[in-house]
């Protein structure tokens, strides 16, 4: 079963409790959002071509033609592995729109979703597999979609399946703009769920940073009603990293 997909490379992940472990990323293309702070803009439409890490972590890439076998995207994996990778990450675009693609990858490593969660049904047909699930929660002002309160529903959803059986944790894009009433939905559909779940506050990267006075008063409102609060920025980013 083919796939369409961006780019394959090795690298830190960067964001959340997991930041500063070595992964081969697999960037899928197609999302159903269109958040206002997207940093993959270039994964939202197949591009019909993807790029290849020619040596793991050495920038360097081969383009090839897509879509993607599931047999070549497994070796490609198992190429680009080294002794201190920990994950194969699934991200995107969104990932659990290929889900029929994820269940065929023929590989022992351990996999990391990096999902916006909007998909619980093809979040149910591949938790068995995933060892690790990064959820993110939009709020109504990352103006990613025209059905928020659906998006919402869809996933604390997902979320709830996928803490069934993998490490799961949250991830809210704070902005300017957030306030303690948007970022209420996703501290009311995570302590729906489970009042433990690691609740990740990640600053926008942008030029218009929020302050920390705001993220403070952010953290100790989540933390009136969840047991794990922390803010962590995207920190590959900060080195200049994919």
């Amino acid at each position: 079963m083919p796939a369409y997909i961006n780019e394959i490379f090795n690298s830190l992940q960067g964001e959340g409790p997991y930041a500063g472990m070595r992964q081969v990323f697999v960037r899928f293309e197609k999302c159903q959002l269109h958040c206002s702070y997207c940093d993959t803009p270039q994964t939202h439409e197949i591009s019909g071509s993807c790029r290849i890490e020619t040596k793991p972590g050495s920038g360097k890439f081969s383009c090839i033609t897509t879509p993607l076998q599931s047999e070549y995207v497994s070796d490609m994996i198992g190429k680009l592995w080294t002794n201190s990778t920990k994950h194969v990450s699934l991200t995107g675009g969104e990932p659990l729109l290929h889900a029929d693609f994820i269940k065929t990858l023929d590989i022992e490593y351990p996999l990391y979703l990096e999902t916006n969660s909007g998909f619980p049904e093809k979040a149910r047909e591949i938790k068995d597999i995933i060892a690790i699930a990064a959820c993110d929660i939009k709020l109504p002002e990352h103006d990613c979609t025209d059905h928020y309160s659906e998006l919402l529903k869809n996933e604390i959803k997902t979320i709830s399946i996928l803490n069934e059986t993998a490490k799961t944790f949250v991830k809210v894009i704070i902005m300017p703009e957030t306030t303690k009433e948007s970022l209420s939905f996703a501290i009311e559909g995570v302590r729906s769920i489970d009042k433990n779940i690691p609740f990740i506050l990640q600053p926008v990267t942008s030029k218009n940073r929020i302050s920390s006075s705001l993220l403070f008063e952010l953290m100790d409102f989540a933390g009136e009603k969840l047991k794990d609060v922390r803010a962590i920025p995207q920190t590959h980013k900060m080195m200049n990293l994919l």
